[in-house]
C-alpha cells in the first residue's frame, strides 16, 4: 500500500501556547475552520481523546471519528481516524506548534494517508482535499488567533423560539425534510436537498426576499434524529 506524507505549515503572530489551546478544543472549529460543519467530544480519558467530525472534503461532505493525544508540555496533537470515510482507507497525522519568540509561533501540519485499493484516482482526490484542507485550516488558524481579542466584537449569536402545538417528532420531522419547503413555506422557491449519507444533508434553496428578489444560500446540516 502507498502511505502519502505531506506537511503544511505558517506562521502566526501569537504565542505558541495561545495557539495550542485553541487547536485542543475541537467545539470551536466549526467556526474557526471553514471545511469543519460539526464536532463532538465522544470520549475523553486524560491526556487521549475521541472526536466525531463532520466537514467537507473536495466540495463533498463526509464524517469521521478520530483519536487524538494532547501534549500540553510539548505543544503537539496527534490525530488518527478510526473508519475513515472512503475513498481514504487510512490517514492521520500530527499538529506541531513551535515558538519562535514570545508572540510568535510556527504552525506544521502533518498528514499520513492511504486510498483504498490503493486507487490512483481516489489518492489523487485525497491529495487536493488534504492540501485544500489544510491551506484552509492554517489561514484561518492565522486569522482567528491573531485578530483573537477583535473576535468578541465580530463574534456574534442569536436565537428565536416558538412554541408549537404539536409533539417533538413531528417538528423534528419539518425541519429534517427540507425537500418539502418549497411547498410547506411561502417565501422558498426551489429546494435541493441531498443525503448520501443518513444524518449529513446538504441543503440548498432559492429564497424570495420581501422586495421580490430571490437568493440562494447553501448549508450543510448534521441531524441527530
Amino acid at each position: 500500500m502507498t502511505t502519502r506524507e505531506v506537511e503544511h505549515e505558517i506562521t502566526i503572530a501569537a504565542p505558541a501556547p495561545a495557539v495550542y489551546r485553541l487547536l485542543a478544543e475541537v467545539t470551536n472549529w466549526p467556526r474557526i475552520f471553514p471545511p469543519t460543519i460539526h464536532v463532538d467530544q465522544v470520549e475523553r480519558n486524560g491526556s487521549e481523546e475521541r472526536i466525531r467530525i463532520w466537514a467537507t472534503a473536495g466540495g463533498e461532505a463526509k464524517n469521521w471519528t478520530s483519536r487524538r493525544e494532547l501534549d500540553p508540555e510539548g505543544l503537539r496533537i496527534t490525530f488518527r481516524q478510526e473508519i475513515p470515510a472512503p475513498p481514504v482507507a487510512a490517514m492521520g497525522g500530527t499538529w506541531i506548534i513551535e515558538p519562535l519568540g514570545e508572540n510568535a509561533s510556527r504552525v506544521r501540519l502533518l498528514h499520513d494517508y492511504r486510498a483504498i485499493d490503493d486507487d490512483p484516482h481516489d489518492l489523487l482526490w485525497i491529495d487536493q482535499a488534504v492540501d485544500r484542507n489544510s491551506r484552509s485550516e492554517l489561514a484561518a488558524l492565522k486569522k482567528n488567533v491573531e485578530f483573537a481579542h477583535a473576535a468578541e466584537e465580530v463574534t456574534f449569536s442569536f436565537e428565536d423560539t416558538v412554541l408549537v402545538d404539536g409533539s417533538v417528532k413531528d417538528v423534528y420531522a419539518f425541519i429534517n425534510e427540507a425537500h418539502l419547503w418549497s411547498e410547506r413555506l411561502p417565501h422558498v422557491a426551489t429546494v435541493r436537498l441531498e443525503e448520501t449519507t443518513p444524518g449529513l444533508q446538504t441543503l440548498e434553496m432559492d429564497t424570495r426576499a420581501k422586495d421580490g428578489s430571490v437568493h440562494t444560500t447553501k448549508s450543510y446540516r448534521v441531524t441527530f434524529p
